[in-house]
C-alpha cells in the first residue's frame, strides 16, 4: 500500500512521543457477534492520543515486543541527565530521536581568507517503531581498542549540527580509521570491514582483527529486533550503552567520520551537483529542495558551495520536506550520499 507525502512531525519534548501504547488482542476490539480466525497477527499496537482518540499502528503476531517511548524517556533521563532532545516522527508509528550533549566538535570549512566554524554535538541517534517494520536501531557507541601497547577509545558517533538542526550518522565509524575507510571506498565499497553490530546483545564481545594484529571490545549492540525482548533486561542494556556513551571522550581526532566530515568542507561542490545527487537516487523534489538549502546556508555561512554543504543540505531534504520515505529508507538514502561525497572528496 502505497503512503501518502507528509512532512515529519517535530519536538524537543518527551511528552510529545510518550502517550500510552500497548500491545492488544485484535479480538478484544472487535465488535460484539465477530470472531477472529487469524492467529498470525492477532495483536494490534494501540496508541492512546488523548483527544484524537486511539489508532492502531500495527498488527502484529504474539513474539512482537513492543518498546514505548516512555521506556526510552526513563532510561535516558536517568543515564543520560544532560542530554537535549530533539524527535522527527510521523503518524505511522515512526521514531527518530536525537540525544544531544554538551561535548562540541568544531568543522572548519571554507578558504584560508575566510573560515567558518560549523557546530556539531556528540550525538546518540534512536530509531523505534511501532509499526515493526524496522529494527530498533541506535548509533552513537564506544568501542575500547587494546594494543600490545597501550588501551584507547574509538568512537563511533553520530552528531548534531546546530544551523540545520539535524542528525548525522557516524557512516564511516564501522571502520578502524579513515585509511581503511577510504581504502574501502575507492575499492568500490566491495569488502567493508567488520560491523559492531555483530555484538551478542546480553555481553561484551571479544573478537581480532588479524589484518592489523588488534583486539576489541565492542561495548554496544547497534540493532535490538522487535521480537522476544525481555524488557527489564533491554532496560539495564539502554543503561549501560548510554552511561558508556556518555563517559566516553567525544573522539575528534580518531572517529573517521570526522575525518571525512574535515576533508568535505575543504572541497568545492561539483558543477552539476544534481547529477550527483540523481547518481544516489535522490528523489527529484527532494534534490530540488537539497539544492535550495545549500545555497540559503551558503549565504547563512559566507562561504562558497562545498561537499559539507552538499551532504548536510541532502540530510536536510530529507528529513525536513513532504516525501513518503519511511524514516529508515530516508537513513539509506543519508548514507548513500555521504559515501558519495566522501568518494568525490578524495578523487
Amino acid at each position: 500500500m502505497s503512503q501518502k507525502s507528509a512532512i515529519l512531525e517535530r519536538a524537543n519534548k518527551w511528552d510529545a512521543i510518550c502517550f500510552p501504547v500497548s500491545s492488544e488482542p485484535v479480538a478484544s476490539l472487535l465488535p460484539e457477534g465477530y470472531s477472529l480466525r487469524a492467529t498470525d497477527r492477532a495483536q494490534a499496537i494501540v496508541g492512546d492520543l488523548g483527544e484524537a482518540g486511539k489508532q492502531v499502528f500495527a498488527f502484529q503476531s504474539a513474539d512482537y515486543s513492543l518498546i514505548p517511548n516512555g521506556l526510552l524517556r526513563e532510561v535516558a533521563e536517568r543515564c543520560l541527565p544532560n542530554h537535549r532532545l530533539d524527535v522527527r516522527y510521523n503518524d505511522r508509528g515512526e521514531f527518530n530521536l536525537n540525544l544531544i550533549l554538551p561535548d562540541e566538535i568544531n568543522i572548519t570549512s571554507g578558504t584560508v581568507s575566510h573560515q567558518t566554524q560549523d557546530r556539531l554535538y556528540k550525538s546518540m541517534i534512536l530509531n523505534n517503531s511501532y509499526s515493526g517494520k524496522t529494527p530498533f536501531s541506535l548509533q552513537g557507541t564506544a568501542m575500547k581498542e587494546h594494543t600490545l601497547t597501550e588501551t584507547g577509545q574509538h568512537m563511533k558517533v553520530s552528531y548534531y549540527r546546530e544551523i540545520c538542526e539535524n542528525g548525522l550518522m557516524g557512516w564511516a565509524d564501522d571502520f578502524m580509521s579513515l585509511d581503511e575507510y577510504l581504502t574501502w571506498l575507492l575499492n568500490g565499497q566491495l569488502n567493508k570491514h567488520k560491523r559492531v553490530e555483530k555484538v551478542k546483545p546480553a555481553e561484551l564481545v571479544e573478537f581480532k582483527n588479524t589484518t592489523t594484529e588488534r583486539e576489541v571490545t565492542a561495548l554496544i549492540k547497534r540493532q535490538f529486533a522487535h521480537k522476544g525482548l525481555d524488557l527489564e533486561l533491554f532496560k539495564k542494556q539502554l543503561c549501560q550503552i548510554f552511561s558508556s556513551f556518555s563517559n566516553a571522550a567525544p573522539g575528534q581526532a580518531q572517529a573517521p567520520t570526522i575525518g571525512v566530515f574535515q576533508a568535505l568542507a575543504k572541497k568545492p561542490a561539483p558543477e552539476q551537483l544534481a547529477k550527483v545527487l540523481a547518481e544516489i537516487s535522490l528523489p527529484k523534489a527532494l534534490a530540488r529542495d537539497a539544492m535550495e538549502r545549500m545555497e540559503y546556508e551558503e549565504k547563512q555561512l559566507g562561504s562558497g558551495a562545498t561537499l559539507w554543504l552538499a551532504y548536510n543540505a541532502v540530510n536536510h531534504a530529507l528529513f525536513n520536506s513532504k516525501t513518503s520515505l519511511s524514516i529508515n529508507d530516508r537513513f539509506k538514502l543519508d548514507e548513500s550520499a555521504f559515501h558519495k561525497m566522501a568518494e568525490l572528496a578524495v578523487k
